[in-house]
């Protein structure tokens, strides 16, 4: 859907009407700007996390299982394009993750991700000034990187749904296109951060590295991270000091 040539404004008012088009008349969400933002970049799906720090992420929304699993595995793995979007303030694409440089950039994502079926990822922080608030992810199924015209409209979208993440509506849109809020964190991530806490008391550690040991079970077992947290949380795993894998049972 891109335009060749298209000015800013001019490119992000065809944004905004296909988003609100999309929405038909009720609240503009995440889900409304993900499933258009990968119509118009002509990507395979697109996800949107919030975050208020490298190791604390939610997963808002995601276009389809492949992207859902891309987002799950940078915040399970702590790398990949998302994770260096958000910390370092910049796009990170990476438009083939079966390279050799990009395997050494992300040695456990590059590999995982492309098993989930992802070859590219493009990520892009949404942030205002000195505020970030998480980032947009893009994915393709086939390795390439993106046109000019389709990095453009990706960095409109990503605008766009910062925009839905401030709760601010478009200026044109009418009370029937205003933004709803997000709801709360979802239950998964939840445990996560009960769990991170719950082994750093069991290791008399700091919570940075009882995340990276919940991580690093997660990796070894092949699991996601929301897996053994949720055993961590029932109380049928726990960590030992001197067992760098955990303990199951009590």
């Amino acid at each position: 859907m891109a335009v060749h040539g298209e000015g800013r404004e001019a490119r992000a008012a065809r944004a905004w009407a296909s988003i609100i088009g999309c929405a038909d008349g009720t609240p503009v969400t995440a889900g409304h700007v993900c499933r258009i933002a990968r119509v118009a970049v002509g990507v395979d799906g697109v996800s949107l996390s919030l975050s208020t720090g490298a190791d604390s992420q939610s997963l808002v929304f995601a276009t389809d299982e492949v992207a859902r699993q891309v987002a799950e595995l940078q915040f399970t793995l702590g790398e990949g394009p998302g994770v260096e979007a958000w910390s370092y303030g910049g796009t990170c694409l990476a438009a083939d993750l079966s390279s050799p440089a990009t395997g050494a950039r992300w040695p456990w994502f590059a590999p995982a991700t492309v098993q989930a079926g992802a070859r590219a990822v493009f990520a892009f922080p949404l942030q205002a000034g000195a505020i970030r608030l998480g980032t947009l992810d893009l994915y393709r199924a086939q390795s390439g990187p993106l046109t000019a015209e389709q990095l453009a409209d990706a960095l409109t979208f990503a605008a766009a749904a910062l925009g839905v993440m401030l709760h601010t509506a478009h200026p044109q849109a009418g009370p029937a296109q205003e933004v709803q809020p997000f709801g709360g964190m979802d239950e998964s991530r939840a445990e996560v951060y009960q769990a991170t806490g719950m082994i750093a008391v069991q290791l008399d550690a700091s919570l940075a590295e009882a995340l990276l040991r919940l991580r690093a079970h997660a990796f070894a077992e092949g699991v996601g991270v929301a897996e053994i947290a949720r055993l961590v949380v029932a109380r049928n795993l726990r960590f030992d000091p001197e067992d760098l894998s955990g303990d199951t049972g009590n």
